[in-house]
């Protein structure tokens, strides 16, 4: 009987070994110099045993990163990928973009996260201590004043 691996349902003897798994340097650094040498995608697929959306993928997050953490210019990271300028600039623009959602989702949820329940209790519970000494000093100062009007 053979073993049948699955990860999401899926049965994974039908994709790449190495779809999904992270990239190595030793890995980026062949990749890169495949691209060099104009091999075609699905033959540098093959030999990563990766999917070819896997290596356009990649492609894409190499250029972003040549551009956000290395300052490179659009040239030179289109020389290193492969890719076109207009893909290399959407791939940056997809990075900012992913950036400024990741950011001001953080604050939303950082803004609107949900009270924590003991300290909403602890709040409560002094404000209702605070009322009874406010109602206390109401029924003190009411007590008072009957006794004012009914000694005259």
């Amino acid at each position: 009987m053979a073993t049948e691996r699955r990860v999401f349902g899926l049965d994974m003897s039908k994709y790449p070994a190495r779809m999904g798994k992270p990239w190595s340097q030793e890995e980026i650094k062949k990749l890169l110099s495949s691209i060099h040498h104009t091999k075609p995608i699905a033959e540098i697929a093959l030999e990563h045993e990766r999917t070819e959306g896997s290596i356009e993928s990649y492609r894409r997050k190499l250029a972003a990163d040549y551009h956000f953490n290395d300052n490179r210019p659009i040239e030179e990271i289109q020389a290193f990928t492969g890719l076109t300028r207009e893909q290399v600039e959407d791939s940056i623009k997809r990075r900012s973009t992913e950036a400024t959602i990741k950011r001001n989702s953080k604050q939303h949820i950082e803004m609107e996260a949900p009270p924590d329940p003991i300290c909403e209790l602890q709040s409560l519970k002094k404000e209702v201590a605070e009322m009874k000494k406010d109602i206390k000093q109401i029924l003190f100062y009411m007590t008072s004043l009957y006794e004012f009007e009914t000694s005259n």
